[in-house]
């Protein structure tokens, strides 16, 4: 009451301040208003069509390494240039306008418009239907990018050309994310963009990460390969409703599969605030990504490479094949190699023109891993298993068995199965356990294998090798008690109903080296944080896991390994003149085993082996296809191998030893 009675006086400057007090009032009051009642309905669909969105980040890959920490697979940055789409929608919006229809009319303006100066002349915008205005703001749009595309390349010196079907994809479906316009720029276009570019249009380098394999198609099979992720698909053991998942990589085959979650780590997310348009506003990292695992191998890739080398320059460049090296007291591989290959980098960086020719030839087969994934006859390799259950059985090693000559080829031998004839390679004469495996004499195998029991234990020592469970084939013991004497003759020289894996005769020829024990393989040591100052431990594989055991008395494994010593250095060995390693005692035994492709009759040649005699380190698996001979072709393979496991080992490995293989 006081104030006011103070405004009954003549106070000019009180009256005056009252009246701006007032109107502010007024004003304050209006806009209140205004908010608060005429715009409530664009408010609420603002903050209907205002939400979140989750991102997820993908980790930092592990890499994969060789025992001796070389890294075989790798994750590095790459820099790619994107465009901010936000920035771009008032120039959307000016560029719609200027494509939208006009209509000039001029009108008859009266006297008295004409006198203050207005426009006869006015334009108007008709109206469009929605699928006329939808179409026109496509169009505004890909116009605009695409200038900003000609400014850009123009500064960087390499032409960018509009995708319109991606352009119109990542807007509809990825309004809120960068636009990628050129991946994996090089160190020129860095610097040109960062001189030049940055800073004069909404674009900007953005940090992604690309699967790098540094020595290219070596241990190709063993590491696999990986693919880019769509934006679609989701990872196993994480959430689906992230609105956008950035490039990530999932592994496909390999190494790269089988370990692909402890390889891949814990992604990351972040949340992005995006507005009516469709436009981000904001984003915060609401949790970090975790980088994934280390995987390492008991590959040495030392001895990888000198296998590979060896299979190259003594078969030929795409010798179709495989090579197998194990450590027989632990099982662990040091060598595994399938032949021919490619270069896993050109699945991820796109293929060329040669490597896709490659890459789709079936008959030559570089996406086969030969050593674990592929079923071959085994041929003789397979009468050392024969050798054992016959000793096992009562044969003596020394008793003889005299072949008969082929009638219709003198200098070889035949044996007759009732009126069936089974030629042999071996030529006619009298014949011991040893003498029979240097030669590898088929007759003498299937007779001692024919006999009462024999094959029975036969079937059961595959059973203990696992022969045929995971993959591959062999007679289960119910099975052989009703089969014809043909059909075990054929088994007893490794061939007929069963197939085998170059890694699985790895297993058989470790066991003979140590004394019956039949190991696990053993390709990965452990899986380690990528942060060597982290304190997780790492999870270590053990080593000298033993599956089973051959069960055979060690005076016949002896006899054996004395008689596979024999066929590498006996004159009459059908790999003495193969296997020859100054310094080095090898006991072996080649194998060849027929099969028909198309009607035309080929070779499946193997050599299996170990060594040193005296104290066994080392076995050696080479399997070829369409080989001349178990000891002409893979032999000089095995002896290349055994040379670079005693060489020295202060040899640098050299990156460039990996060819087109």
């Amino acid at each position: 009451m006081i104030f006011f009675d103070q405004l009954k006086k003549n106070d000019t400057q009180l009256r005056m301040l009252a009246a701006a007090i007032s109107l502010g009032l007024i004003v304050l009051l209006a806009g209140l208003w205004w908010v608060q009642i005429v715009n409530t309905r664009d408010f609420r669909s603002s903050l209907e069509t205002q939400s979140f969105r989750t991102v997820r980040l993908p980790a930092v890959r592990g890499k994969i390494l060789d025992r001796n920490g070389l890294v075989l697979a790798d994750t590095r940055a790459t820099y790619n240039i994107s465009l901010f789409l936000e920035d771009f929608s008032r120039a959307f919006q000016k560029e719609f306008k200027r494509l939208r229809p006009k209509v000039t009319v001029t009108n008859s303006l009266p006297f008295w418009k004409n006198w203050l100066g207005f426009d006869a002349v006015k334009t108007t915008f008709p109206k469009l239907n929605a699928t006329q205005e939808v179409a026109l703001k496509w169009e505004a749009r890909c116009n605009v990018v695409n200038q900003a595309l000609q400014h850009l390349g123009a500064q960087l010196n390499t032409p960018l050309p509009l995708d319109r079907d991606r352009f119109k994809k990542h807007f509809a479906t990825q309004t809120a994310m960068p636009y990628p316009v050129l991946r994996a720029v090089n160190r020129t276009q860095i610097a040109r963009f960062e001189e030049s570019a940055s800073g004069s249009i909404a674009a900007e380098l953005e940090i992604q990460t690309a699967r790098v394999y540094p020595f290219s198609n070596a241990t190709a099979h063993v590491l696999g390969y990986v693919v880019r992720k769509n934006e679609g698909d989701s990872v196993t053991n994480e959430q689906a409703y992230y609105s956008y998942r950035l490039p990530d990589f999932s592994g496909m085959t390999g190494i790269e599969k089988k370990y692909d979650s402890e390889l891949r780590g814990a992604a990351g997310e972040k949340t992005v605030v995006i507005n009516n348009l469709g436009y981000r506003q904001s984003e915060t990292v609401s949790s970090p990504a975790e980088a994934g695992q280390n995987v390492v191998l008991t590959l040495d890739l030392r001895i990888q490479l000198a296998a590979e080398r060896a299979l190259r320059n003594r078969v030929g460049p795409n010798a179709r094949g495989a090579v197998v090296v194990m450590d027989v007291n632990s099982g662990d591989v040091l060598a595994l190699v399938s032949s021919p290959t490619i270069d896993p980098n050109a699945i991820t960086r796109g293929f060329t023109p040669a490597e896709k020719q490659r890459w789709d030839d079936e008959e030559l087969g570089v996406h086969k891993n030969r050593a674990t994934g592929e079923q071959y006859q085994a041929g003789s390799i397979f009468k050392t298993m024969v050798a054992l259950a016959a000793l096992e059985n009562g044969l003596k090693a020394n008793e003889l068995f005299r072949v008969q000559p082929n009638p219709h080829n003198p200098s070889r031998g035949i044996y007759y199965l009732g009126s069936t004839m089974i030629h042999d390679t071996a030529p006619p004469g009298d014949y011991d356990l040893r003498r029979a495996l240097v030669v590898s004499c088929n007759t003498y195998f299937i007779n001692i294998g024919l006999r009462s029991n024999v094959f029975e234990r036969v079937v059961e020592l595959g059973h203990r090798l696992h022969l045929g469970e995971s993959i591959g084939h062999f007679p289960k013991p119910e099975m052989v008690r009703h089969w014809p004497a043909g059909e075990k003759a054929n088994v007893c020289i490794g061939q007929g109903q069963m197939d085998v894996t170059p890694m699985q005769m790895a297993v058989m020829t470790a066991a003979l080296a140590n004394w019956g024990k039949v190991l696990q393989p053993r390709r990965v040591d452990r899986l380690e944080s990528q942060d060597p100052t982290g304190l997780v431990p790492p999870t270590i594989f053990p080593k000298g896991v033993v599956r089973d055991q051959l069960g055979i008395q060690p005076k016949y494994l002896q006899i054996v390994r004395d008689a596979m010593l024999a066929e590498t250095e006996d004159p009459e060995g059908t790999g003495h003149r193969y296997v020859n390693v100054p310094g080095l005692k090898i006991c072996g035994k080649t194998g060849t085993a027929e099969r028909s492709v198309k009607g035309v009759t080929l070779n499946t040649t193997w050599f299996i082996s170990f060594a040193p005699y005296e104290n066994p380190r080392h076995a050696v698996v080479v399997m070829v296809e369409n080989g001349a001979s178990g000891g002409k072709t893979c032999g000089p393979v095995a002896a290349d191998v055994y040379s670079a496991l005693i060489a020295p080992t202060s040899q640098p490995v050299n990156a460039t030893v990996a060819g087109n293989n």
